[in-house]
């Protein structure tokens, strides 16, 4: 989910629900495992179809141009209450090296192998990635600077060795 302060009331968010990633886990050193996100830029939702094609458009996502959103990252460090991933974002056409706090909640087996789940929550400025366009009021502008990204993440690891069969419960 991607969320911008808008009309200095609330927040505007918007999904980007069409979502690939592949990550390649470095068994002698986790801390340099690789990864690689990519999320359709045209899969935008808000709920209000207007609105939506106007994210779609050139002013914001210009997703004829750039089809994809992408996250390429190699370097996890530790911080205080979880981890930190630096890479390379790359939004609108412009790349940018970002660090992105995360939490890791751990692993469990489930029916059909493994199944780990992260949580973030970080902000850009929209400005450093082309997306420039604003309308400015005088109790402020339409659609704020900072672009926060909130992400709710399970990687599924398909083993059967690895699976656990549910208890049936009567």
């Amino acid at each position: 989910m991607v969320s911008v302060w808008h009309f200095n009331v609330a927040n505007l968010r918007a999904k980007l629900p069409r979502v690939s990633g592949t990550l390649e886990l470095n068994t002698d050193d986790p801390f340099h495992s690789t990864f690689r996100v990519e999320i359709q830029s045209a899969s935008v939702s808000t709920g209000h179809p207007r609105q939506e094609e106007f994210m779609r458009s050139e002013p914001w996502l210009d997703a004829e141009r750039h089809p994809l959103i992408t996250f390429s990252g190699g370097q996890i460090e530790p911080r205080e209450g979880g981890y930190l991933i630096a890479g390379d974002l790359s939004l609108k056409g412009v790349t940018r090296r970002v660090e992105i706090p995360f939490d890791f909640h751990g692993v469990v087996a489930d029916p059909w192998g493994l199944r780990a789940g992260f949580t973030s929550r970080f902000t850009v400025d929209r400005r450093d990635f082309g997306i420039t366009w604003d309308r400015i009021f005088d109790w402020g502008l339409m659609a704020s600077h900072d672009l926060t990204f909130t992400l709710d993440i399970e990687l599924v690891y398909p083993d059967e060795a690895l699976a656990q069969v549910p208890q049936q419960v009567d």
